[in-house]
């Protein structure tokens, strides 16, 4: 290699993705041969100029399940010719088979301003949707949204209706730069950078916000969690660039502990949590939800309620930051961070009160009727209880839980893919299509719909697979070094 110049490797690399790729496995044609003489054919090599750069829109990222990257921007999907990826170091697009693609993030693509929706309805699959509640019957509930127009959902398929809920009142998402974050003053160096939308921290150190966190609220975050050392999130501190008062979290492999943290008294534990079979390797989504009044923290790990926890003093954040801290020997990655106020309800939670065969209604002053919710219409629910017929107007009432009788719900299947909306919500579906003029996409839940192409942040492929994708000897692109240098 040493009479090749030092951008050897590069332009190989440019060339290789200049050529027709065969739609099979991700990296199949991508290859450096060190082997090869100094100067390839010209017919083969496509050195990319700045105006072709300039015309390519690199604010996608396409993640494949053995952990490799690849920034672009979509352009379309098909079941049968697969994923069509043009990449700013490509003249020509790549064409991708779906099978070995785990993620797309869809940074290119952005929610309208205002279109946002306090109403949602969440499903017995785990999905939910945000949109406007225009009726329900004894059959089906239709929803108008900005994304998908007029949705038909049968009634079985129902877990809960919110009519009117503030939850979605996001207060930040992030990170996009190191902007506005606040590092330490104690720890070796740079403990956190920022590299492709996360917080990387390895070594001793912290990194705080100060997001005036209302008194409940939700934060959540994607994580990546290695080695043997601790990591801290600490919630409502009275300061972002070290540890104060707070409530702190303490997280590793196995256990989660939640701490009362006081700088004079250091930590008090108010208990632990096994967290061995919740923490994935590769990712997990981390959501911590806090009731200030009641002095209560609930952990929800992939969205399943891990613990809870109860202060019996006096609620000690006076703050409204938020804290990361990691120590020596530990890599952590913290991604797709989401703050919102919380209106009170845990999704994975049993529905409190009423049996089962009926529905429960809780109005906007916290007192509960169940029976049968006949219909919603024209801005009023008609509910058949065992002592009266009521008719309530939307704008009371701040969930329905469904009867759990009379439930059905969606059956998986392998090739489904799961895309997140920007301001909360998720749907299942089988992917049918997708080019700059909408999403197709099917499901039992809603039959066959048109979705608008900046309708979702996020898309997920090969569930299954992911699922199944936690062994410890998995790899990721991202070493212990945190400036993303390779080791090799």
């Amino acid at each position: 290699m040493k009479g090749n110049p030092p951008n050897f490797r590069a332009l190989a690399i440019a060339a290789s993705l200049a050529l027709p790729i065969a739609t099979t496995s991700a990296w199949a044609g991508i290859m450096v041969d060190s082997s090869a003489p100094d100067q390839a054919p010209e017919k083969n090599i496509h050195l990319v100029t700045a105006a072709d750069k300039a015309k390519t829109n690199a604010g996608d990222v396409l993640s494949f399940l053995n952990k490799d990257q690849l920034h672009g921007s979509l352009l379309d999907i098909d079941p049968n010719s697969g994923l069509h990826w043009q990449s700013p170091e490509a003249h020509d697009p790549i064409f991708f088979s779906t099978g070995q693609i785990a993620q797309i993030k869809l940074d290119s693509h952005k929610t309208p301003a205002g279109l946002g929706s306090a109403q949602r309805v969440s499903l017995t699959n785990g999905d939910e949707f945000p949109g406007h509640i225009v009726s329900l019957d004894d059959k089906t509930l239709v929803l108008d949204t900005w994304y998908a127009g007029r949705l038909s959902i049968p009634r079985p398929m129902l877990r809960t209706i919110i009519p009117q809920s503030d939850a979605d009142a996001v207060i930040y998402e992030g990170p996009a730069s190191l902007d506005g974050w606040a590092i330490g003053r104690v720890g070796v160096g740079r403990s956190w950078t920022f590299r492709d939308g996360a917080l990387i921290g390895s070594g001793y150190g912290t990194i705080g916000r100060d997001l005036k966190l209302p008194d409940m609220s939700s934060i959540e975050f994607d994580l990546v969690l290695r080695g043997n050392g601790q990591f801290q999130v600490g919630i409502y501190s009275d300061r972002a660039n070290e540890l104060g008062n707070c409530y702190m979290l303490d997280m590793n492999s196995g256990f989660a502990v939640m701490n009362r943290f006081s700088r004079n008294i250091g930590s008090n534990p108010l208990g632990n949590a096994q967290v061995q079979t919740a923490l994935r390797r590769d990712q997990s989504h981390i959501q911590l939800l806090t009731n200030k009044d009641k002095k209560s923290i609930w952990l929800v790990v992939d969205e399943k309620l891990v613990k809870e926890w109860d202060d019996p003093a006096e609620f000690i954040g006076d703050g409204g930051s938020i804290l990361f801290s990691c120590q020596p020997g530990i890599y952590v990655k913290i991604s797709n961070i989401k703050v919102s106020r919380w209106d009170g309800r845990i999704d994975n939670a049993p529905a409190p009160g009423g049996p089962l065969d009926q529905d429960s209604v809780q109005l906007a002053n916290k007192d509960r009727v169940s029976g049968n919710l006949e219909s919603i219409q024209d801005g009023n629910a008609k509910l058949s209880s065992a002592y009266a017929e009521l008719t309530i107007p939307v704008g009371r009432i701040n969930e329905v839980d469904m009867a759990v009788a009379h439930s059905d719900q969606a059956k998986p299947a392998p090739s489904d893919v799961r895309a997140y909306f920007p301001g909360g919500g998720i749907v299942t579906m089988q992917l049918t299509h997708w080019d700059a003029k909408g999403c197709i996409g099917s499901s039992p839940n809603f039959g066959q719909a048109t979705f608008s192409p900046d309708a979702f942040e996020r898309i997920l492929f090969n569930l299954p697979a992911q699922q199944q994708n936690q062994s410890p000897d998995d790899s990721d692109t991202d070493s212990l070094d945190p400036s993303g240098a390779s080791s090799n």
